[in-house]
């Protein structure tokens, strides 16, 4: 209970000289009656609590204020199936009616769907500026809970983590979004598939979701009562600025040195263009969300997980060991190979294949109109058209001097002509 604390106001206290009163009540006990004094007169009046750090209850009910500067929920997370101890892979389907009722099945595969709130959403479409912000997150699975441990404990217990293998949209900077949203102008992304640690909301969307398949989870290490915990960790991030890879490591470990699992930070929007100031609007930060804690009674057989590329990717180690690496995307396409239908290329091959495409939209298709000698003098052709407006652009004392120049080589001419 250290610097616990309760704000309230008693509104019509009856007293002649206060109607109302505003106090902060300092918290040190587990149970705390909250009166105003020992005037018994004032149990009669009600206490208004504004603001507390605490939770408060009301004969059981959650009555605690929210706080009016904390930023919204981000995003929620949702399992299926529900997590719970003792879980069972293996059952009997029960779909009256249909030809499977009745019939065996057993699950491998836990689905995790992140959604960004409904406040979120709101307070991102209220502003132009804040129109590009959504979540990139990690999904792994720990033996120890952020909030129990610490994070670094969290991470460095992680036994699963989620890896993503698909298409990225790609800038010269880096990854932008999820092509499976379609937001940019074709001339602004380039489609890479590659692997990555880390998921991304797309611009527009709303929601993520995340396959964990329990094949790639050495449950060899586990014993009957290790408790199981799946931690989303996510950060706000903007889609106009591009980042080199989701969670990348600019520097050694700099998300187990948050201070704190939940945070805000301050964008400001509606900036006036010569004092920049403008509207502090409170988004929330880095956010992280952890299950409760599962296990099952049987797992699957570990087997490593295994990209397209034929490329094995150890899942039971810590995210962080994926991070600090470039992961290079195996093929890349641009808008016109995938418009087109045409297979990726290799990264080397493609910077190739764009620096030819250039070349060809530069130069593969000057046609000047030079049907006949004739043109060049008439003005009809383009050429014409470019020199003339060559010339334009000169200085004029460039002109002049050019001009004299010509006069001068053409009256020696002549003069020479005449002598001759």
């Amino acid at each position: 209970f250290t610097n616990s604390f309760i704000k309230a106001h008693v509104s019509d206290y009856g007293n002649s000289d206060i109607d109302d009163l505003e106090y902060c009540a300092n918290v040190d006990v587990s149970s705390f009656s909250l009166f105003v004094d020992d005037d018994e007169q004032s149990h009669s009046y009600p206490n208004h609590i504004f603001k507390s750090n605490i939770k408060i209850t009301n004969n059981g009910d959650d009555i605690t204020p929210s706080d009016p500067s904390a930023p919204p929920v981000p995003f929620t997370v949702d399992y299926s199936p529900a997590l719970s101890e003792g879980m069972s892979r293996k059952g009997t389907l029960v779909a009256p009616g249909a030809s499977n009722d009745g019939q065996e099945i057993e699950s491998n595969g836990l689905n995790v769907r992140v959604t960004l709130t409904d406040e979120f959403i709101k307070l991102r479409d209220s502003y132009d500026e804040l129109k590009d912000y959504t979540y990139e997150f990690v999904c792994y699975i720990t033996t120890s809970p952020p909030e129990k441990s610490s994070y670094e404990e969290s991470v460095k217990n992680a036994v699963y983590t989620s890896l993503d293998y698909g298409k990225y949209m790609y800038t010269t900077s880096g990854v932008v979004d999820d092509v499976t949203d379609d937001n940019k102008e074709p001339t602004e992304w380039i489609k890479a598939e590659g692997i990555n640690a880390g998921y991304i909301i797309g611009k527009g969307g709303s929601v993520k979701n995340v396959t964990i398949n329990l094949e790639n989870l050495d449950s060899s290490q586990f014993t009957a009562d290790t408790k199981l915990y799946i931690v989303v960790y996510g950060r706000l991030t903007s889609l106009s600025v591009p980042t080199p890879d989701y969670f990348d490591l600019d520097n050694q470990g700099y998300l187990c040195n948050q201070g704190s699992l939940n945070t805000k930070q301050i964008v400001t929007v509606n900036a006036d263009p010569e004092t920049g100031e403008g509207t502090d609007v409170v988004m929330p930060d880095y956010y992280c969300v952890t299950s409760t804690a599962f296990n099952y009674k049987d797992y699957p057989e570990y087997k490593p997980k295994i990209f397209k590329n034929g490329a094995e990717m150890d899942t039971n180690k810590p995210f962080t060991d994926y991070l600090d690496k470039k992961l290079t995307p195996d093929y890349m396409y641009d808008y016109d190979m995938d418009k087109n239908g045409e297979s990726g290329l290799a990264p080397d091959d493609f910077e190739k294949y764009e620096e030819q495409k250039n070349l060809d939209k530069n130069f593969g298709s000057v046609d000047f109109g030079l049907d006949s000698i004739k043109s060049v003098f008439d003005g009809s052709s383009d050429f014409f058209k470019f020199l003339t407006a060559s010339i334009g652009i000169l200085p004029t004392t460039f002109l002049t001097i050019l001009i004299s120049f010509f006069v001068v080589m053409l009256a020696i001419c002549v003069v020479k002509w005449v002598l001759k």
